[in-house]
């Protein structure tokens, strides 16, 4: 079932929920797992005594709204940027290919000059957004939209959409090296940019 069409099931039968009612109520082969999923998406919060609360339309629209605003605030820090892997991808087929992320849990892969790192760690508490630096330990759980910040002596970049982002050969050999997740964007970007690739999509 797709968790969208649950959560409108879930917002029309109950606002609150136990585990226990969600079973006996959905029958699912596992429903830890649905729960799980779904309050990492952001569509549903654990709340107290173990139960589960069902987001509001509200909410989540918010949630969409505050994704726009964390790709802005890396434009409006004035410092060198690029965006990478997953969201290369995402600018260079125009927004066309996306996965592995939702407006629950959504993170934002950005390249940055590792002298500008104490730079964009301030910027980003100023405006009470969460990053994380790649390398270093995970002390909490990421919810929403937050930062993987990839600090670099340097790096090239290419303007797509008047955001910085990773050259097209970088973006099509991160697709290459992930091709289980990302053989459908190398056909998107075949198609786009007529590369000549044999790049084909199998529904298994």
């Amino acid at each position: 079932m797709i968790y969208y069409e649950l959560w409108i099931m879930l917002w029309k039968w109950k606002k609150e929920f136990s585990v226990k009612e969600f079973i006996s109520t959905f029958q699912t082969p596992s429903p830890n797992k649905i729960l799980f999923d779904m309050n990492k998406k952001g569509f549903i919060e654990k709340a107290e005594r173990g139960n589960y609360k069902v987001i509001s339309p509200e909410q989540l629209f918010e949630n969409r709204i505050n994704i726009s605003k964390a790709y802005d605030l890396v434009r409006k820090t004035g410092l060198k940027y690029s965006f990478t892997g997953p969201d290369a991808v995402f600018l260079w087929t125009k927004g066309g290919y996306q996965v592995g992320r939702f407006f629950g849990f959504y993170p934002i892969y950005l390249k940055i000059l590792r002298s500008d790192l104490k730079k964009w760690k301030g910027a980003l508490k100023s405006e009470n957004m969460k990053f994380y630096i790649k390398g270093e330990l995970l002390k909490e759980t990421y919810i929403g939209a937050f930062y993987i910040l990839m600090p670099e002596e340097d790096f090239k970049t290419e303007i797509i959409d008047n955001f910085s982002v990773d050259s097209l050969k970088e973006t099509i050999k991160f697709c290459k090296d992930n091709i289980y997740q990302y053989e459908p964007a190398l056909e998107m970007l075949n198609e786009m940019y007529s590369l000549d690739m044999e790049a084909r999509y199998r529904e298994a």
